[in-house]
C-alpha cells in the first residue's frame, strides 16, 4: 500500500471549495448555528479598508483619522468593512474578498504582494484585479504625520469615490 501525503490548500481554493456549505458545530443549539450562519451572510460590503495595525482595535486617533478619511468619501464606518486582523490580513485575504463581495478595497499599510495579491502595484496608485479597485497607500500613522501624504490620498480617493 503507497504511503499516503498529506498535501495542505490554501485556505482561498477551501473558501472557494466549500462557498456554499455552513460548518455547524454539533455540539451547539441547531437553532443558533443557523442565526449565526444568517448573520454572517450579511457581512458583505462593497467597500473593505485594511488597516496594517499592531493593535487589536484600532486606537481613537487612528480611528478618527479614518472616519474623517471616510466622511470625505461620503462614507460612514457602517458601510465600510474594516478590518485591523493581521493574522486574517495575510492568510484568508482572498477569501476575505471574495465573502465580503467588495468591489472597492483600501490597504492602509499593506504590501499587495504580502496579502496575497498575485500583482504588484505602488503606494497611491489604483489597480484594477478581477473586478475590484485597489488602492495601496501608507499606514495611518505616516497619513497622520505628513499633510502630502493626505493630499496624494485625497487626489486618489476623488477617483475611486467620485460625488
Amino acid at each position: 500500500m503507497a504511503e499516503s501525503e498529506n498535501t495542505i490548500l490554501h485556505t482561498h481554493v477551501l473558501a472557494e471549495l466549500f462557498k456554499d456549505t455552513y460548518l455547524v458545530d454539533l455540539a451547539t443549539n441547531p437553532a443558533d448555528a443557523m442565526e449565526s450562519a444568517r448573520s454572517t451572510s450579511n457581512i458583505k460590503k462593497e467597500v473593505l479598508v485594511c488597516v496594517a495595525t499592531n493593535e487589536e482595535n484600532l486606537p481613537p486617533s487612528k480611528e478618527a483619522l479614518l472616519q474623517a478619511i471616510l466622511s470625505a468619501c461620503k462614507l460612514n464606518m457602517g458601510q465600510v468593512g474594516i478590518i485591523t486582523n493581521q493574522l486574517q490580513i495575510q492568510n484568508d485575504f482572498l477569501s476575505l474578498v471574495e465573502t465580503h463581495q467588495a468591489k472597492k478595497i483600501i490597504l492602509f499599510g499593506w504590501d499587495p504582494a504580502a496579502i496575497g495579491l498575485p500583482i504588484h502595484f505602488p503606494v497611491f496608485q489604483i489597480q484594477s484585479f478581477q473586478g475590484v479597485q485597489y488602492l495601496h497607500a501608507p499606514t495611518l500613522d505616516e497619513l497622520d504625520k505628513d499633510k502630502q501624504l493626505k493630499i496624494q490620498l485625497w487626489q486618489k480617493l476623488k477617483q475611486i469615490f467620485p460625488s
